[in-house]
């Protein structure tokens, strides 16, 4: 009898690894799975080359009345403080123009300036390049419909010749 039995449970030990061993791979795609997404939500926000590949217009620029106010760029360093000291100088200016990272997706923003109402300029290359750009165009005299439209060729993607 015992010799019996051996079969059907060497068989069950058989089903019983496999269905161990296919668990064991469901919980790590889906761990996998996770934290590639999770990385992604946090990275969006704040990565201009996600933005950039994910987006392909920009909505056109609406201002707000009134006009948010800007973060403090002294609680910046470097490119960002600069960024932020500018959208406080040049708000007329950067609410005319919109932003081409994307931000308008995950953010909300609605022209580049709202992207200097929050952290988020701070972490983006485009949002900064599109405002600093304004400023030294404003600079040598440009029109803030000038500027825009030089904002607009320099930035927005390109349709494809195919």
């Amino acid at each position: 009898m015992p010799q019996d039995k051996l079969p059907e449970d060497a068989g069950q030990q058989r089903k019983n690894r496999r269905l161990r061993v296919a668990l064991a791979n469901l919980s790590i795609f889906l761990l996998l799975a996770a934290v590639t997404l999770g990385t992604w939500h946090v990275l969006s926000p704040r990565s201009s080359l996600i933005n950039y590949f994910l987006t392909r217009n920009a909505l056109p620029a609406v201002p707000r009345a009134p006009r948010p106010a800007t973060l403090d760029p002294a609680t910046f360093a470097g490119r960002a403080a600069e960024g932020y000291r500018v959208a406080r100088e040049r708000a007329e200016v950067l609410e005319q123009i919109p932003c081409y990272c994307g931000c308008y997706h995950t953010d909300g923003h609605q022209n580049n300036l709202d992207c200097f109402r929050d952290r988020h300029a701070a972490n983006c290359a485009v949002c900064l390049d599109i405002a600093l750009r304004a400023a030294a165009l404003a600079r040598e005299g440009y029109a803030p419909a000038d500027i825009k439209t030089l904002i607009d060729r320099e930035f927005a993607p390109r349709k494809s010749q195919d």
